[in-house]
């Protein structure tokens, strides 16, 4: 056994270890990456002296004033836009215009008026309070008595408004008391 182990100390002592092999030969490998990364900014560095010397003395040369060549291709790429057929702008209306009638009216359709229904209770009391609490409030309020499968409720209304700038007023005062009103078309009375 002695003479086994003799034999391995005396190969292993012969030769190095791999690491070094590893380290010597990247240091080696990056020395010659380096040397022609080197050689061939050199290389670059005089050709390219050489070549910007003399473009910038030809367009020295040639003027001083800037070119500016959009504006030909802009004027060859011109669309014609024909003009518009109508000078009023179109409107979406519900009813239909005939020829006899006149313009239509610009305002939305008067057969219609806009309530607001600031809260429904079962208890007749608490809908005739919130009535009070918002007529103090200066808003034209009723209370309306509605039957349904579930039973009987108390409808605060209020309006009618004939358009939506007076709506938008009422909602924000409702808005004030904490209330979020459902916005309802009618045909007016």
């Amino acid at each position: 056994m002695s003479r086994r182990n003799a034999s391995r100390r005396n190969n292993n002592s012969a030769g190095k270890p791999a690491w070094v092999w590893f380290v010597l030969g990247n240091f080696v490998g990056g020395f010659v990456v380096f040397m022609i990364f080197l050689n061939g900014l050199q290389e670059n560095g005089k050709a390219g002296v050489g070549e910007h010397k003399a473009p910038v003395q030809q367009a020295e040369e040639k003027s001083d004033t800037p070119r500016f060549d959009f504006y030909k291709l802009l004027q060859e790429n011109e669309v014609e836009v024909p003009a518009p057929k109508t000078a009023r702008p179109a409107r979406h209306n519900s009813r239909k215009q005939e020829p006899g009638n006149g313009p239509a009216p610009a305002s939305s359709d008067p057969a219609l008026v806009y309530i607001l229904q600031a809260a429904s209770f079962r208890d007749a009391a608490e809908a005739e309070k919130l009535r009070a609490q918002l007529t103090l409030a200066n808003l034209n309020v009723k209370v309306e008595t509605a039957t349904d499968s579930r039973g009987t409720w108390h409808r605060v209304l209020v309006g009618p408004y004939s358009n939506r700038s007076r709506v938008a007023a009422a909602r924000q005062t409702l808005a004030e008391h904490r209330l979020m009103p459902l916005v309802l078309k009618r045909p007016a009375k």
